[in-house]
């Protein structure tokens, strides 16, 4: 009698613990947050007195995270004493149809920030180096989240006299939870750090 009674409870005990260790598996979230993958970004600079003026620097990584490095196909070229608003195109192409981030990366914009370094006699406005190496260096920028923190998708540069071998360099920081007026551009993630040479010629 006690046998009997024995094999049922086991199997019933047998049966609950699957049923609960497969539920759990399927109620797995899934991972938030993800760094987006990012195969082609062109920063577009045009002049503010002539649209039809504008220089781009662009970069390919074609693979995306795979082991490919990204390369530099085009580094812009400035005219002195000219102001430029920076623009973004950013492209994910490993996906049909093409995923357009310069976009997700608007709509996240409590979560995101541009951050730039630069040498320091390439800008006249604005002065300095930028704020990567100092996070209080000075940025135009023309953009803000709702909390009034910079994005970053649309900034202003003026160049100084005509230079050669100067750097530009942006980071895209990936920063959910983190954002602030004091978060720096290596809190969080890092979506992309891309640098190009530029020359400043008549």
């Amino acid at each position: 009698m006690k046998n009997t009674l024995i094999f049922p409870l086991i199997l019933l005990v047998s049966g609950l613990f699957i049923f609960s260790a497969c539920e759990k598996e399927v109620e797995a979230p899934d991972e938030e947050n993800e760094v987006e993958e990012f195969t082609n970004i062109e920063f577009i600079f045009t002049n503010v007195d002539d649209p039809n003026d504008e220089t781009r620097g662009i970069w390919e990584d074609e693979d995306g995270f795979g082991p490919i490095e990204p390369v530099i196909l085009q580094h812009p070229t400035f005219r002195p004493n000219t102001t430029y608003r920076l623009t973004f195109i950013m492209e994910n192409r490993l996906v049909t149809p093409i995923e357009d981030l310069t976009d997700e990366i608007l709509d996240e914009d409590d979560e995101h920030q541009f951050f730039f370094e630069f040498s320091e006699a390439l800008f006249s406005n604005p002065e300095g180096t930028g704020n990567i190496q100092d996070r209080d260096g000075l940025i135009n920028y023309l953009d803000f989240d709702d909390n009034g923190i910079p994005l970053g998708l649309l900034t202003e540069w003026t160049t100084a006299d005509p230079q050669t071998g100067a750097i530009f360099r942006a980071v895209l920081g990936h920063q959910p939870g983190v954002k602030s007026e004091t978060s720096t551009w290596d809190s969080g993630d890092i979506d992309w750090d891309i640098t190009f040479t530029i020359d400043v010629v008549e």
